[in-house]
């Protein structure tokens, strides 16, 4: 743990300061990149500001702890600040978590946002080689976990969207379905709502990530469909 003495002038804090910033910023920023290229909602920026604001806590815990030892003073305890840090990631993980009709949603945005705030404080703490290796090894896991999930485990992925329609003779209903066949999709769940003179059709089915996707193009070239939403 560093001494830091409270006559530091500008120049000296720029120093202690500056280099967490820049990695904080790195670390951040590299796992927030593979995060944005998902189309998450938790992408560059908001992956580089958890990063920064947890070095940031953890280094002013570290200053704050050792700024009366020049009068005499004792050591304070500077994990109390950077302890706090998991409460408050805590809460803004839960907030990045919903329930869909049944389905969580979010809970690998949450978990990224949590350990990114472990990797501002080490960060903070002055362990820059452990934060970027953490930050590599984060990448690797998303993306590698992906590409597992698509080659071993793709047949058995589930998805959902919601598409209103304008229906009234079922035609639009059958094309769905036949488009799920073609795209070796099976269906799980099917449900209707009115909304006037138009349908809401909430489809559930499982399959392959690449025909989900041929099957989403699909949709938007469905004459009568207004709107697909994926949920």
């Amino acid at each position: 743990m560093e001494s830091i003495s409270s006559s530091w002038d500008f120049v000296q804090l720029f120093h202690y300061f500056a280099p967490r910033v820049l990695f904080a910023v790195l670390c951040g920023g590299l796992v927030g990149l593979e995060r944005e290229l998902k189309n998450k909602p938790a992408g560059i920026k908001t992956n580089i500001l958890i990063c920064l604001g947890a070095a940031l806590y953890t280094s002013l815990s570290i200053l704050l702890s050792g700024a009366n030892t020049g009068q005499g003073g004792n050591y304070g305890d500077p994990s109390r600040i950077a302890a706090q840090i998991v409460s408050g990631i805590g809460f803004l993980g839960g907030g990045t978590i919903i329930q869909a009709r049944g389905t969580i949603l979010g809970l690998t945005t949450a978990a990224t946002i949590w350990v990114v705030a472990a990797i501002g404080v080490c960060v903070g703490m002055g362990h820059h080689d452990i934060a970027v290796a953490s930050s590599l090894v984060i990448v690797i896991v998303l993306v590698g976990t992906t590409f597992f999930e698509d080659r071993v485990l793709g047949r058995s992925l589930t998805f959902a969207c919601e598409i209103l329609v304008q229906d009234p003779e079922g035609k639009v209903r059958q094309a769905i379905n036949h488009s799920l066949t073609q795209n070796d999709l099976i269906l799980d769940d099917f449900d209707i709502e009115s909304r006037g003179d138009l349908s809401q059709l909430t489809v559930k089915y499982s399959g392959h990530r690449n025909d989900h996707k041929k099957f989403i193009l699909d949709l938007w070239s469905t004459p009568g469909i207004r709107e697909v939403k994926q949920v």
